[in-house]
């Protein structure tokens, strides 16, 4: 197979995973907006505020939000769609050390989210790898600097 075709898959999966991620994020807003995801009165209580509600729109600003931006990024082949998609691995990474420091309470989609930011992260890098010069971002070298006298 040629590197094109390689990066459209990575593309292409890292779109699908990105936005699996998404949709599972936006019915955890949906759950926690409607009332109808609740921690027990214990966990609810350590949350900011104890608002499941406020909980709601910080997953819906630092997950869902991004994971949606890098599916497209990624399905589009968009220039930059490396970083999008990395930069939301990130958030995901830094959504789960949040949900540590404020819950203290481990529950199984903690390691199964934390594998699914890794892969996402990884797809990023691969992304860089395999995308064309095309979409490439340029980096800039001292070489590519004129000093005017």
């Amino acid at each position: 197979m040629n590197p094109a075709g390689i990066g459209k898959i990575v593309r292409v999966t890292a779109a699908v995973i990105t936005g699996a991620i998404a949709l599972s994020a936006y019915a955890g807003v949906v759950g926690l907006l409607g009332g109808g995801i609740s921690f027990g009165d214990t966990i609810d209580a350590r949350l900011p505020f104890g608002s499941l509600f406020l909980a709601g729109l910080a997953l819906l600003a630092i997950v869902a939000v991004p994971m949606t931006v890098a599916s497209v990024a990624a399905g589009r082949g968009m220039r930059y769609g490396a970083d999008i998609v990395f930069g939301a691995g990130l958030a995901l990474v830094a959504w789960i050390a949040v949900q540590f420091a404020f819950i203290e309470a481990y529950s199984w989609f903690h390691p199964t989210y934390l594998v699914a930011a890794i892969v996402v992260l990884g797809l990023s890098w691969l992304m860089n790898r395999t995308a064309s010069p095309v979409t490439r971002p340029a980096k800039l070298g001292l070489q590519d600097i004129q000093l005017h006298g």
